[in-house]
């Protein structure tokens, strides 16, 4: 599996995340013009992903804009992440 189709796997479970909980995406890195950023609020906080330009047709369900980035970091987005579905897998149990 080439680096692409990782991407674009990523890229379907982010646009399920973003069409379960409030996101946006835009573009907003300067230092990736040209990819994306959704952005997604969990009950945990904030978590953000660059979208590959290949990937946008999945996020046509999510709104046009660009959120303030909260300033966490790739260790933060998992943290808050896994909080949630701890969260999430207890209600089930």
């Amino acid at each position: 599996m080439g680096p692409d189709a990782v991407y674009r796997e990523r890229a379907h479970l982010v646009a399920h995340l973003a069409a379960v909980y409030p996101a946006t995406i835009g573009y907003s890195d300067p230092s990736e013009p040209e990819w994306a950023v959704v952005s997604i609020n969990l009950p945990t906080g904030q978590v953000t992903w660059h979208v590959a330009p290949d990937d946008m047709d999945l996020f046509a369900h999510v709104d046009r804009g660009v959120e303030a980035w909260d300033g966490h970091d790739t260790e933060e987005k998992y943290a808050r992440l896994d909080a949630h579905t701890r969260a999430l897998a207890q209600k089930e149990s």
